[in-house]
């Protein structure tokens, strides 16, 4: 008997399918909801979407974003992961970490970031620091149409070359548009 083919789907911002989107916009809810500590705050676009799967069956996903930041006073581009879910049922069998293995190759070696950097909720720590992820000591300001916000939760880096700090001071900047991003990558 063979084992499992798995298969990874890259495509570009909403470029999905409709059971793609049925199954993104479900689990985004299950999992994220509203959730409190964004409620009012402006998202960055979501660029790519990876999502794992065997054969038709949908396993994991996760929304990946070219996000300009400000780190220590020196503006950079970073690889925001976000959306990150695999469906309740389908839990511990290691669909989540496959999918990250996939994301960082993707914010590294493909969009050649040398950062990464997510927004994440406490009890996600974990997972991400077992990943290497540091978590930076706060605060973290995010750049809003109505002024300055500071982010209420956890906000984790990982580095390419893997070595690691999170001792960062971190402002996100309102994203441009993304006609006027720099070094705009094309599939």
């Amino acid at each position: 008997m063979n084992p499992p083919a798995y298969h990874l789907d890259v495509m570009r911002g909403n470029d999905v399918t409709p059971a793609q989107e049925q199954f993104i916009n479900h689990w985004n809810q299950c999992y994220f909801g509203e959730v409190a500590v964004a409620k009012g705050l402006t998202k960055a676009p979501v660029h790519w979407r990876l999502i794992l799967r065997q054969d038709q069956c949908l396993l994991s996903h996760v929304a990946l974003t070219e996000l300009g930041i400000e780190m220590d006073g020196q503006m950079m581009k970073a690889g925001a992961v976000g959306g990150l879910f695999t469906p309740h049922p389908l839990h511990g069998m290691g669909h989540g970490n496959s999918l990250m293995d996939r994301a960082e190759e993707f914010i590294f070696d493909r969009l050649k970031l040398s950062m990464g950097i997510l927004f994440c909720l406490p009890e996600l720590v974990s997972f991400y620091s077992k990943r290497h992820w540091s978590l930076v000591t706060p605060p973290v300001t995010l750049e809003q149409k109505g002024g300055l916000a500071t982010w209420g939760a956890a906000v984790m880096i990982l580095f390419a070359d893997r070595t690691q700090s999170g001792q960062h001071s971190i402002h996100v900047p309102i994203p441009a548009r993304d006609s006027e991003r720099i070094d705009s990558t094309t599939e």
